[in-house]
């Protein structure tokens, strides 16, 4: 069996299992930090709001069209012509101060294959120094993971690699604040719903594995054995869904704010991987006319922690540090096997990174210009069966501006000095009258051809887009 058909078999275990568990369940919740907030580059003068009577519900949103072809042949790949979206949040506050929310996210491609989120489905009680939520909803504690997408903490929505958005977790989160400037969050689950990748379709008669969407990734229909092509059928053993979700997460945040310039943060989680990872059972017929993977779902806990240092210097700058640890288990569900698994299993490492910046904020110009490094070992030659890493030596400058009540642009530019990935985005918007707006842009991606890396098998997802959005 060669290289080819690991190679193949490893882009199913990382690929398929995000999207066949929950197929009909990508559900998601989001809250806003502070640091969410300040890096924000939607601008207020873009939306309207509705509000009651007593002003203590509000809803908002938007709904649009997206062309990618402004350019013939860029970004021309399954699933990224044009699309369609609609958003919508609601907010409601009571005197109480209980507070609920529901967000949702969706679009369609032009492959007719609709991608879901509920962004945010919480409800939330308000103290004088105290919070208790429940629903599913973003845990802010990790500055790196939420900047650079890692998906460490919380899970990412996945419409859009360049703009992953995040969807948090499904618990139990308690919110306390001591007068002596120390802090403490704790969050617990039952309730596990890993990221999905929508967009692959499997046909479990035909044993076939089709992407539909740009930002997924299809296992190959067949492999090169002793100078054959040879098909290869995909089995996919779904579990139960109490088998999936029946799963607890357990974490706790402490933080020390010296002063109200200097905030000091750490953290640690147990929980499920928000991924999915699959093993592979692999066989072939002795004529070489098919071969057969049985791919089977795994469950990886692992330990992650970390901490953030944010120091304010004015109202309009921030500075901040993180650092983020994950530690996975060898095995899956945190149980060693009574009988060694002898098919394609995936490779677990440990993974560190330390991350820094500014933010830059007076309202009518924001900015970031970031810098992350990861510092665990990682062998391209040898660690096969690793997924690579998002990012690894990379720098981060952002900034957009109001150039008037009507005109918005911004511009996005990611660099990894050790892989050479660039990720470009620029946009600039024009609104007409309070409700709608017209934006054109430029997203692209570069990578190094002698190179292998996270990104460069998305270098053909460029787009030269015009949209047309309408908001509420």
């Amino acid at each position: 069996m060669t290289k080819n058909l690991i190679n193949s078999l490893f882009i199913c275990s990382v690929i398929i299992a995000p999207s066949f568990v929950f197929a009909e369940s990508n559900t998601g919740v989001s809250t806003e930090s502070n640091l969410t907030s300040f890096l924000t580059t939607t601008t207020s003068n873009l939306k309207t709001k509705l509000l009651s009577p007593n002003k203590d519900s509000l809803l908002q949103g938007d709904f649009g069209f997206t062309a990618n072809g402004l350019v013939k042949d860029v970004g021309d790949v399954v699933g990224n012509k044009h699309h369609g979206s609609l958003n919508i949040k609601y907010q409601s506050y009571s005197d109480t101060g209980v507070y609920k929310g529901l967000e949702i996210a969706t679009k369609v491609n032009d492959e007719e294959v609709l991608q879901y989120s509920i962004k945010e489905a919480l409800i939330e009680f308000k103290y004088s120094t105290s919070r208790l939520a429940m629903g599913r909803t973003n845990l802010n504690w990790s500055h790196a993971d939420e900047i650079w997408s890692l998906g460490k903490v919380n899970n990412r929505m996945n419409f859009d690699y360049f703009e992953p958005d995040q969807e948090g977790l499904i618990g139990l989160f308690y919110d306390k604040k001591f007068s002596n400037g120390i802090s403490l969050s704790a969050f617990g689950s039952f309730l596990y719903v890993p990221e999905m990748s929508q967009g692959l379709v499997i046909d479990k008669d035909a044993g076939s594995v089709v992407c539909k969407t740009p930002w997924c990734e299809a296992p190959s229909p067949s492999a090169e054995i002793e100078g054959r092509n040879v098909p290869i059928y995909y089995d996919v053993e779904y579990p139960e869904v109490s088998d999936v979700v029946l799963r607890q997460s357990l974490g706790l945040n402490l933080g020390y704010e010296i002063n109200k310039y200097v905030r000091l943060s750490g953290f640690y989680l147990r929980k499920p991987e928000n991924e999915i990872s699959v093993t592979a059972e692999v066989s072939a017929e002795a004529d070489l006319s098919k071969i057969t993977a049985v791919v089977t779902p795994q469950f990886y806990y692992h330990d992650v922690k970390g901490g953030n240092i944010e120091i304010t210097v004015s109202d309009e700058l921030k500075l901040y540090g993180s650092a983020i640890s994950t530690a996975p288990n060898k095995f899956p569900d945190s149980k060693e096997p009574f009988i060694e698994y002898t098919g394609i299993k995936p490779k677990k490492k440990a993974e560190d990174y330390l991350s820094g910046g500014l933010l830059y904020n007076n309202g009518d110009i924001k900015g970031h210009a970031g810098y992350i490094a990861r510092v665990s070992d990682f062998d391209t030659e040898n660690d096969i069966l690793v997924n690579y890493p998002r990012w690894n030596q990379a720098v981060h400058l952002a900034v957009s501006k109001n150039l008037s009540r009507k005109i918005f642009v911004a511009l996005d530019y990611k660099y990894d000095m050790l892989t050479e990935d660039r990720l470009t985005m620029f946009k600039t918007s024009y609104s007409y009258g309070p409700s709608i707006v017209a934006t054109i842009g430029v997203n692209m991606i570069g990578s190094s051809d002698s190179k292998d890396s996270f990104w460069s098998k998305y270098e053909n997802n460029d787009s030269v887009f015009s949209s047309l959005k309408y908001t509420f």
